[in-house]
């Protein structure tokens, strides 16, 4: 994959949902300038767009506020091989030093909205979680207040199917999508399990809709603020980092396989274990990529050797 380093240790990391093809071309630039004039950049860094604060460049940068603007967009890529992505918030991902040889696509704009409509709250793909729970919770809206812990955007959490207390994935009802290469936006449902869902690479998700249960403002709106409250209360906030690394295996906590097996606080480069949750990487001013790549292997490799456990990444590699 472009982008993607190749020594071993970085090779054992899974990739992010990229549609992959040719990197840009001189002429490939040339026609994104012409179709999407000043919405698109070039050699973008990307570090100050994730919440880990590392990582090199875009080939290219655009950002996208209408569904017709995605679709002629998507099917350029498509039609020239070009490999792209899409980056929301920057939350559960980490961008290769070498950056992304490709397209990265941000959606604002009609993508950021979400509205109610009696139990049911429709968000667009580029709507933060957050949003999605204060609405929700000043409608008096219950069942998603635990989501508020999740710091990325609809689209990605319902990619992944993000959850804490409960998962998205349970809320949700009928999702909006385009798929690369495609004339129209579909509406889909697709199946969820743990940290995934059957969306592929090519689909990008422009709402989802979920359904609530109606219950009491008041009474909602302190689940929202406990929620919020843990999660500033355990979660190492203070610092640029990923989200949660790994996943947790069956029936076990990633975080307490990785305190126990003496990784907490363990440094390379700028990157850290976090000291206040062990399943967090933080970076600590100045890490790299490389650093924090560098680190999960370590993290990995201790907790396999001490408990025959062998850790799923949760976060993605541009």
């Amino acid at each position: 994959m472009p982008g993607l380093q190749t020594s071993n240790d970085v090779a054992r990391v899974s990739p992010a949902s990229s549609v992959p093809g040719q990197a840009l071309t001189a002429a490939h630039r040339k026609a994104l300038r012409e179709l999407l004039a000043d919405a698109v950049s070039f050699d973008e860094p990307l570090a100050p767009k994730t919440s880990m604060r590392v990582g090199g460049p875009a080939a290219a940068f655009a950002t996208v506020k209408d569904v017709n603007t995605l679709v002629a967009l998507l099917k350029f890529c498509t039609r020239e091989s070009i490999t792209w992505t899409v980056l929301g918030l920057g939350s559960n991902v980490l961008v290769n030093d070498a950056g992304f040889s490709g397209l990265v696509i941000r959606l604002g704009g009609d993508f950021t909205r979400v509205t109610v409509t009696k139990t049911m709250l429709r968000a667009g793909g580029a709507a933060p979680i957050v949003a999605l729970c204060r609405e929700a919770a000043r409608a008096g809206l219950a069942g998603a207040e635990a989501l508020v812990g999740i710091p990325g955007t609809v689209g990605g959490a319902v990619r992944m199917n993000a959850g804490t207390q409960v998962e998205i994935g349970d809320l949700v009802r009928r999702i909006e999508v385009i798929v690369a290469g495609e004339d129209v936006q579909t509406y889909t449902l697709p199946e969820f399990a743990y940290r995934s869902s059957t969306l592929d690479s090519r689909t990008v998700v422009c709402a989802a809709e979920l359904e609530l249960r109606q219950g009491d403002t008041p009474t909602v709106q302190a689940e929202l603020l406990r929620h919020i409250e843990r999660r500033n209360a355990t979660q190492p906030l203070e610092l640029p980092n990923s989200g949660s690394i790994f996943r947790n295996p069956p029936g076990d906590y990633a975080a307490r396989l990785i305190e126990s097996a003496g990784c907490k606080g363990l440094r390379m480069g700028g990157a850290q274990v976090s000291e206040k949750h062990a399943n967090f990487i933080v970076n600590r001013g100045g890490a790299t990529c490389a650093d924090v790549l560098a680190l999960i292997d370590e993290v990995r490799e201790t907790v396999k050797r001490t408990h025959g456990v062998d850790l799923e990444l949760e976060v993605h590699i541009l």
